[in-house]
């Protein structure tokens, strides 16, 4: 598969892109900083800003899927989720690929009972921006005629993989490694088993 990945040099996108290219995929990486991705990891590398419409539908072109891992831009970026999201819907419309997974956080939407009170706290206080972001992109994935996931992540850390990920919209939602997180991302993208659903993960 062709797989095209937004947010390639955040610290989640490269645990995603890398993850893809050791599962046999052909991987593009979309970043505005290029220099950050080694050229010799094997990564198609296409320099951009996830905020430019064209360059984003020009980077999608020839792909099968894409992968949405962008992050704010700090606590009050009320911009890049969601224009960076919309720009890929619009451009996976613009040339026909379909498949789409976004990196959302546990607490958007319908699983805000499935996270900590702690998390909970948070997210009314300092992370409300960003909660708010989360739920707005969402909703653009939601309402895009595309065959979209998203995947809520728990608070991320910087653990080893553990190839221990529990995917549910019941249980409760704690911590993930960001490796772990990656590996989930690159199979559900081509696995497809949770199309045009929202589920939660946890380690």
């Amino acid at each position: 598969m062709k797989l095209i990945v937004f947010g390639a040099t955040g610290k989640t996108g490269q645990h995603v892109w890398k993850h893809g290219l050791e599962q046999g995929h052909e991987v593009t990486a979309f970043t505005r900083s290029p220099v950050k991705i080694d050229p010799n990891a094997g990564a198609r590398i296409a320099q951009g800003d996830v905020t430019d419409p064209d360059a984003v539908a020009e980077a999608i072109a020839s792909h099968d899927a894409a992968i949405v891992a962008l992050g704010p831009n700090g606590l009050r970026d009320r911009t890049t989720l969601t224009t960076g999201t919309r720009n890929v819907v619009d451009g996976m419309k613009r040339h026909g690929v379909t498949r789409l997974v976004v990196l959302s956080a546990a607490g958007a939407g319908e699983s805000w009972g499935q996270v900590p009170l702690l998390s909970r706290v948070a997210f009314r206080t300092f992370l409300r921006t960003i909660l708010a972001e989360h739920t707005a992109q969402e909703a653009i994935a939601r309402e895009s005629p595309l065959d979209w996931t998203l995947v809520r992540a728990g608070v991320l850390n910087d653990e080893p993989a553990s190839g221990d990920v529990v995917a549910t919209n019941k249980g409760k939602i704690t911590r993930i490694g960001r490796a772990d997180l990656g590996a989930f991302l690159v199979r559900e993208v081509t696995e497809g088993a949770y199309s045009r659903q929202a589920i939660s993960v946890t380690s």
